[in-house]
């Protein structure tokens, strides 16, 4: 009995001596370099009780991720003979304090194939219950706060690893994302399971991994969060825009199943966009259901309701409803979605245009007149992208260029499809602009002209605001030309023979900010009639150079502050040292 309880004491010693010392690490290390476990304290009173482990590590790295799982304790019952076989055996494991961390793994050579006596470990978790999770870190998205997980492990070496979590509930908690609050958890159940299959070709394959339901409810934080992220020089920022999130997500062997829902209900955000304000209530609604067993459907629908806009001065006008729908369809026999878009914008009230005049004053001083904003009607036969055009259209404008009065209507159509935001401009290439009922008093007056331009490109920069566009454009009727050409009084009277002059395509490349207009690349071409040039217009007062062709007559035109002066002589040679100078 003496040396039966000798001997006892002597393995009793030398376990926990071989714990704390490091040797049981050493071992796991020589036979798995990707996998490492260490501890500070342990002690084992074997075979009658727990293995207790204190501040426990467990690293694991491959050739694609890099991830850490800390305890502050760890009690668990293990099978010693199991480990002398390369077996991990647990039959309950109680672990506190617990947080986890994965990285992107850089760097790392790949690992050589095994021997042909090649025996991987085999790891066997059952009853896993871990109390105050207090950190799960993926990098830039980061959960803090205390969660329970129950769960089961099985897992042997380069052939599979299966994970079972039945219950995943959050005591309390928040997401960070780049370590700033984003959103406080008000309650979390899940239930996850993890099924990861090993080839020898792609390593560990979790592209079908995992399938788990989550149901959880959060409180999302102010939104000024993102302003940070948008960039240092942003010309956006957003501010308020808190609400409530509601989601029950569903994955199926690592794709989104039916059943998925998302709901968020946010109060008033507030967009700051150069010189416009915009204020709004939001809300975002997803769901994914299966129509019939051919054909699954989801739909994500934006909603801003109303929408208050602002500019200089305290101008406002309404919108009193924006939604963006986004409708998706997947075929079974198809692997990628087909997505329709719709975006409807109710009429807004009146807004007045006076409000650009902070911008526009040295081209063309606003008076009087307003616009509305909508989406354009869709007919049910239309085409999906005839969903995404807006249409903004003008009552009668009264303003003034220097001292020439300026009557005229607008209409312009965005194609919403190419609209994109950079955070320091907004394109809107793709945009049609419709001038009616153009009327001037200047010397030679223009009464009820039109005209139609497409913008192939356009960018509108918020910070400072500046609108640049390549324009092209098919005149029917050429009174502008000749309103330009033969308003300075020591031009020829001749040149209002324009006003004849029918067809004529006009392109150029053009500059408004607030520093007045500049016209560049200007070319139009007609029967008998060619124009060539640059201009800068600055209330009313306009600086450049012109060429113009009519018949067998070429003539250059100089226009400066003095007043313009005409090149009849060499016309082409003079133009030819008028460079035009660069955009503002």
């Amino acid at each position: 009995m003496a040396w039966t309880l000798g001997a006892l004491v002597v393995l009793e010693v030398s376990i926990n001596v071989a714990l704390n010392l490091g040797a049981v690490q050493a071992i796991m290390r020589r036979s798995t370099s990707r996998t490492e476990l260490t501890w500070k304290r342990a002690w084992w009173l074997w075979p009658f009780g727990q293995l207790h482990l204190y501040d426990f590590t467990l690293t694991q790295q491959n050739d694609h991720r890099w991830w850490q799982v800390d305890m502050d304790t760890l009690d668990a019952h293990v099978s010693l003979t199991a480990l002398l076989r390369k077996r991990v055996d647990v039959q309950r494991i109680d672990g506190h304090g617990a947080r986890f961390r994965m990285e992107p793994s850089f760097g790392v050579e790949k690992e050589p194939p095994p021997g042909p006596d090649y025996r991987p470990w085999v790891i066997q978790l059952a009853d896993v219950t871990v109390h105050e999770v207090r950190e799960l870190d993926f990098g830039r998205v980061r959960f803090v706060g205390n969660l329970d997980v129950q769960g089961t492990l099985d897992l042997k070496g380069r052939e599979r690893i299966h994970v079972e979590t039945p219950s995943i509930r959050v005591v309390s908690g928040a997401m960070e994302f780049d370590r700033e609050p984003v959103a406080r958890l008000e309650r979390l159940e899940a239930k996850a399971a993890l099924d990861v299959p090993f080839t020898e070709e792609k390593g560990w394959d979790l592209s079908r991994a995992l399938s788990a339901r989550v149901t959880s409810q959060m409180a999302l934080l102010p939104l000024d969060w993102l302003n940070e992220h948008l960039g240092a020089d942003n010309a956006v920022s957003l501010s308020g825009g808190e609400g409530k999130l509601d989601l029950d997500l569903r994955l199926q062997d690592g794709a989104l199943a039916d059943g998925s829902r998302l709901d968020v209900e946010g109060a008033e955000v507030t967009l700051q966009a150069g010189p416009i304000r915009a204020r709004a209530p939001w809300a975002l609604k997803a769901a994914l259901a299966a129509k019939g067993p051919e054909e699954r459907q989801g739909t994500v629908r934006l909603t801003f309701a109303p929408v208050r806009v602002s500019g200089p001065g305290e101008t406002a006008a309404e919108v009193p409803e924006i939604i963006l729908t986004v409708l998706a369809r997947r075929a079974a026999a198809r692997s990628d979605w087909e997505l329709e878009p719709d975006l409807r914008v109710a009429r807004s009230q009146p807004m007045d245009l006076r409000m650009l005049n902070p911008w526009l004053a040295r081209t063309i001083e606003i008076d009087s007149g307003s616009m509305t904003l909508q989406s354009r009607a869709r007919a049910k036969s239309a085409k999906a992208q005839d969903a995404l055009r807006l249409s903004v259209d003008s009552d009668l404008v009264s303003g003034r260029m220097g001292s020439v009065k300026v009557l005229l209507r607008a209409e312009a159509d965005v194609d919403a499809r190419n609209l994109s935001w950079d955070t320091k401009s907004l394109t809107l290439t793709g945009t049609t602009l419709r001038l009616t009922n153009v009327s001037t008093n200047g010397p030679v007056p223009i009464r009820a002209w039109s005209g139609v331009f497409t913008l192939p490109q356009a960018r509108l920069s918020l910070s400072p605001t500046v609108l640049t566009a390549r324009f092209s454009s098919q005149l029917t009727d050429t009174q502008p030309v000749a309103a330009l050409l033969t308003s300075a009084k020591n031009l020829p009277r001749f040149l209002s023979s324009l006003l004849n002059i029918r067809g004529v395509t006009v392109t150029g490349r053009v500059q408004i900010d607030e520093a007045g207009l500049q016209l560049r690349e200007l070319k139009a071409d007609g029967e008998g009639f060619s124009l060539q040039g640059h201009l800068d217009l600055a209330q009313g007062e306009l600086t450049g150079a012109l060429l113009t062709s009519l018949g067998v007559l070429t003539g250059g035109i100089e226009f400066k502050p003095g007043g313009p002066d005409l090149h009849l002589m060499n016309a082409k040679q003079w133009f030819a040292k008028q460079p035009a100078p660069p955009f503002r």
